[in-house]
Order: structure tokens, then C-alpha cells, then sequence
């Protein structure tokens, strides 16, 4: 494998590992990741680690995961399950007036919480505007998220 693939391949590896680990950040990039690396290596790679996230994501949220819970949630409404996005703007708004009403608990709660896209897109619209709380949103979300530049040099040793 030519070293660029093996760089891309190594980004996803990492993640797949944090993942199995339950950590839910790693889950979510990798289910959000749009594979931009070469073909070969997303169709013989990131399927497996997708599956893998998706299954750790599910057996988590079983058993009582709040974050996991969550993080699937997101994508089902990134997927386009209207009740689902319904629901978390609902659960948004509930962490986002209590937050600014100074419950620090929930201002946690709300930028560690993954949420879907037209929920961070909103955040980040507000961040703007000097919103502080949607900057927390905003630039949690940020972090979360993978994308593998299909132009990117990757530097030989």
C-alpha cells in the first residue's frame, strides 16, 4: 500500500481503536466521515471500522450510554428522521436556558453532547454572533468530526 493510503488507513485505524474504547467522539467520526481517500482503501477499510462504530455506538446506548444514545440520535437526524431532530431541538433548547441561566452542569452537558449538523450549523450562526454558549457548541463539534483531504501530500520518510 502506497504511503498516503497507508497514512489514510492509519487516521481511520486510530479512531476505530479510540472507538472500541468507548470513546463516543471516535464513534461519531467515523460514521460521519465521507471516505475521500482513495477507493482501494475505503472500500477494503472503512466499511469494517463504520460497522464496528455503528455496533459499539448500539451495544453502548443498551446499556444505558447516555452520550451514545445521543451521538446515534444525531445521525438519524442527519439521516433525515424528522422526530428524532425534533427531539433533540427540543432537548437543545431545555440545556441551552438552562445553561444560560447559569446552571453549569447543563452548559457541560450541552457542548459535550454530540449533536446533528443543522444543530452545530445553527451553533456556529449564533457563535457569531457572540453567542458564547453556541461557540462551546460549535467548537466541540468541530473536534469531533474526521475529514480525510483527498488532495492531502502526505510526506514520504
Amino acid at each position: 500500500m502506497p504511503y498516503g493510503e497507508t497514512a489514510v488507513y492509519q487516521i481511520y485505524k486510530t479512531d476505530a481503536e479510540r472507538c472500541s474504547q468507548n470513546e463516543t467522539d471516535a464513534c461519531v467520526a467515523l460514521l460521519q466521515t465521507k471516505c475521500e481517500a482513495p477507493v482501494r482503501v475505503c472500500t477494503n477499510y472503512v466499511p469494517d471500522f463504520q460497522t464496528q462504530a455503528n455496533q459499539q455506538l448500539t451495544k453502548d446506548c443498551q446499556n444505558k450510554d447516555e452520550a451514545a444514545c445521543q451521538a446515534l440520535a444525531a445521525l438519524a437526524c442527519d439521516n433525515g428522521d424528522s422526530s428524532v431532530c425534533h427531539r433533540l431541538g427540543t432537548r437543545y433548547s431545555e440545556l441551552y436556558s438552562s445553561c444560560k441561566a447559569g446552571n453549569p452542569a447543563d452548559c457541560d452537558s450541552i457542548s459535550l453532547l454530540t449533536w446533528p449538523k443543522s444543530q452545530t450549523d445553527s451553533a456556529g450562526n449564533t457563535c457569531e454572533k457572540g453567542d458564547a454558549i453556541g461557540c462551546r457548541v460549535a467548537n466541540s463539534s468541530r473536534s469531533a468530526n474526521l475529514n480525510v483531504d483527498k488532495d492531502a501530500q502526505f510526506p514520504l520518510f
